[in-house]
């Protein structure tokens, strides 16, 4: 008894819709990761910039004003452009000076579809004892 005979006479592979709703997703999913990994990493240097205060000994002597400008100036020399002023956040804590940046960032993926992604990073600045 020969397996062929149980097998299809002729073998069909993908048909074209299908070739076009899987070509599309893979596309959507591109297009999204395009989108988004840049924006991760600004976000991973937003986290560089304020581990790298809080290891800075002169910070602990610094104003919020200063603390916030020291802050934007090392973002802006990271190439993180975009997050205003406003989202760093201060707030004294037991440990010292907690500095908090949340924020939220939106890419428009196509038309009226857009990806939305929340980064919140924070750390302390140790009191000057």
């Amino acid at each position: 008894m020969a397996l062929s005979s149980h097998l299809p006479a002729r073998q069909q592979g993908m048909s074209m819709l299908s070739a076009l709703v899987a070509l599309s997703l893979g596309i959507f999913v591109v297009l999204i990761g395009i989108k988004m990994i840049p924006v991760y990493m600004e976000n991973l240097s937003v986290g560089e910039v304020l581990e790298s205060v809080s290891q800075d000994t002169r910070s602990r002597a610094m104003s919020r004003a200063q603390l916030r400008d020291n802050i934007m100036r090392r973002l802006n020399i990271n190439g993180v452009r975009d997050l205003p002023k406003e989202e760093i956040e201060f707030e004294r804590v037991r440990q010292g000076l907690e500095i908090v940046i949340d924020y939220e960032v939106r890419k428009p993926i196509a038309g009226n579809v857009s990806v939305v992604m929340a980064f919140k990073e924070s750390v302390v600045i140790p009191r000057n004892d």
